[in-house]
């Protein structure tokens, strides 16, 4: 997805369609607006916004914030 399109329909974060207005949330970062569909895709946007804004590919910061997010096996 293009950061710049305002119109965009689908989740900046997954790709989920967010039906225009009716997405679930429209944030804007750096002058642009970027369509969110969930609050989890809301919290991985906001960790990585600067990411996002420089058009990095979203799976890969995805990838890494639920690497982030597991649980550490202490034996390790």
């Amino acid at each position: 997805m293009n950061p710049e399109d305002a119109n965009a329909e689908t989740c900046t974060v997954c790709g989920t369609a967010t039906d225009g207005a009716a997405g679930f949330a429209h944030l804007y970062h750096k002058g642009l607006r970027f369509s969110l569909c969930c609050p989890m895709c809301v919290d991985v946007f906001q960790r990585h916004r600067d990411r996002f804004a420089r058009g990095e590919r979203p799976q890969s910061l995805l990838d890494e914030t639920i690497a982030e997010m597991k649980w550490k096996d202490p034996a390790h």
